[in-house]
């Protein structure tokens, strides 16, 4: 029996495919252990869409590669040997035994398993339901190492979502490059809210999140259609990377400010709890101050409620990466301080407009002092805050992976507290 120390970098998409990966090592007589020093072979999948995510994976590698005993080998599978190639890696990181691709199960097995070993929470999991991406955005390495958007049947999804619920997952998290083309490579032109359709009539107590939604494809039926289902949690993740139309068009994104503008709105007209989150790049080539003090003014009028701030970085073979001038790091960072420093006075604002409201909470276990806490519809796993439980005057029994609803009573600039109603 051979024993396998793992790591796995990078999005929640990568996460997917190194869980079934572990799923199908499993079967195959391999352990899964906790530490590098019981591993006969030490498997890192990384990412590699930005230099960080680059570098963050070498990192990982030397550190291995140092700690690597005799007898031990070091395999790397992911997005870094997707996009620089096997022959390139083998001469930079002689350490490696083997470099892999993406969707290192591919390697194990011919059809994509259906079943997995979850790494992070037993409660929660993230479905992906295709892969690859057809737009041309001019900062994106994605379509290189990930290729054009291939969908998955909706049959496969729906019986990877049915094990997840049978093993007591209570929520599902779409995901994908962009899960708003779902089915457009297999001629669908509504192929996600069919699928979540599909999804909602699951017979298991459990809910839905989507996650990464194009603004090209998202207009008012979408949103009445998403905000009607009981099943999905009322977050919308809409990444508009930018709002002044000049930079728009040099990153090649289709939606205008205006456009995001009504969309929010007609979100919040509807379900004005609803969550909204965002990312931006600051620092785009040739974005002078007038074009992000036009971004920060937008983002101070329509106040998403959580959002996510990247630097931009010139990836190898986009055409980003010739664009001119480039702005200095030094203003990038400033840039990014700025609106953060912006956001942390929106999200406690937003937050302090939900004291009173209920919220539905997946609880997800105790911390130190024994409280339990969770995740509210309004926070994604991972990466928005936490709920935590302040008390339980009717004395319900309440267990990790237990949905229950809370009157939130307090916030901060990212974290609620609330009382079991």
């Amino acid at each position: 029996m051979f024993k396998i120390y793992p790591v796995s970098l990078g999005c929640p998409k990568n996460k997917a495919d190194f869980e079934k990966l572990l799923y199908v090592l499993s079967c195959k007589n391999y352990q899964i252990v906790l530490s590098p020093e019981e591993a006969d072979i030490l498997w890192i999948n990384t990412c590699a869409f930005i230099r960080p995510a680059v570098e963050e994976a070498i990192d990982h590698i030397l550190e291995l590669g140092e700690q690597k005993r005799n007898g031990q080998k070091l395999i790397v599978s992911g997005c870094l040997t997707a996009r620089y190639g096997k022959k390139i890696l083998k001469n930079l990181l002689p350490e490696v035994d083997e470099f892999l691709g993406i969707e290192p199960f591919r390697n194990f097995v011919k059809k994509e398993p259906l079943k997995r070993i979850l790494t992070e929470s037993p409660f929660y999991a993230y479905l992906k339901i295709c892969d690859g991406c057809n737009y041309k955005c001019s900062y994106c390495t994605i379509p290189k190492i990930r290729g054009s958007l291939r969908s998955r049947s909706i049959d496969e999804i729906l019986k990877e979502a049915e094990n997840l619920l049978k093993v007591g997952v209570k929520e599902i998290i779409i995901v994908a490059q962009d899960i708003t083309s779902y089915g457009k490579d297999k001629g669908e032109k509504e192929g996600l809210l069919k699928l979540i359709s599909k999804l909602s009539v699951l017979p298991y107590e459990f809910r839905m999140r989507l996650l990464y939604l194009h603004p090209a494809n998202i207009n008012k039926r979408f949103i009445e259609e998403v905000l009607s289902n009981p099943k999905i949690v009322p977050y919308f993740d809409i990444p508009i990377q930018h709002a002044h139309p000049d930079i728009l068009k040099k990153m090649r994104r289709p939606a205008d400010s205006d456009k995001i503008k009504e969309l929010i709105a007609y979100i919040r007209k509807i379900n004005p709890f609803s969550a909204i989150r965002t990312t931006i790049i600051v620092g785009f080539p040739g974005e002078d101050e007038k074009q992000f003090l036009f971004l920060y003014d937008f983002l101070k009028e329509v106040e998403f409620d959580h959002l996510g701030v990247f630097i931009f970085y010139s990836e190898e073979g986009t055409f980003a990466e010739k664009l001119v001038p480039k702005i200095p790091y030094k203003e990038k960072i400033r840039r990014k301080k700025e609106i953060m420093r912006l956001q942390k006075e929106i999200s406690k604002k937003r937050l302090k407009m939900r004291i009173g409201s209920k919220e539905e909470v997946l609880i997800l276990g105790e911390d130190i002092k024994g409280n339990l806490f969770g995740i509210a519809k309004i926070q994604a796993p991972e990466i928005d805050g936490i709920t935590y439980l302040i008390s339980n005057k009717k004395k319900i029994q309440i267990y990790p992976g237990d949905l229950v609803n809370v009157k939130i009573k307090k916030t901060s600039f990212y974290d609620i507290w609330g009382e079991i109603i």
